[in-house]
């Protein structure tokens, strides 16, 4: 099982130093031991953290060919700008625990 995560936000936003903060390592083991079967080899993992203008929508894609989950994990842009360091951290790591297991218990 492969894993990646990366964000695509404005760098206002700061959520490039919560991603620098998760332990990548940590979670490639974790999803390495899980066992989802013959179909899944690969999750991919997107923090979208963009401009409300540009009207974002995720996407959950799930490649049969590839066997290869990709999935965009939306944060509030608005909220992100206002709020402490501890706080973007705090819901990125929550967003992480409840929204990805529910997204691989659908594929």
């Amino acid at each position: 099982m492969d894993f990646g995560i990366t964000a695509d936000s404005w760098w206002e936003t700061k959520v490039s130093d919560t991603l620098s903060l998760i332990p990548q390592r940590e979670f490639k083991d974790f999803f390495y031991l899980k066992d989802y079967g013959t179909d899944l080899n690969d999750i991919f993992i997107v923090l979208m953290c963009r401009h409300t203008e540009y009207n974002f929508k995720q996407r959950i894609r799930f490649i049969k060919k590839e066997k290869a989950l990709y999935m965009d994990i939306m944060l509030d842009f608005d909220l992100f700008l206002k709020i402490t360091q501890e706080e973007r951290n705090r819901i990125v790591f929550e967003k992480l625990i409840k929204e990805v297991p529910e997204i691989i218990a659908k594929y």
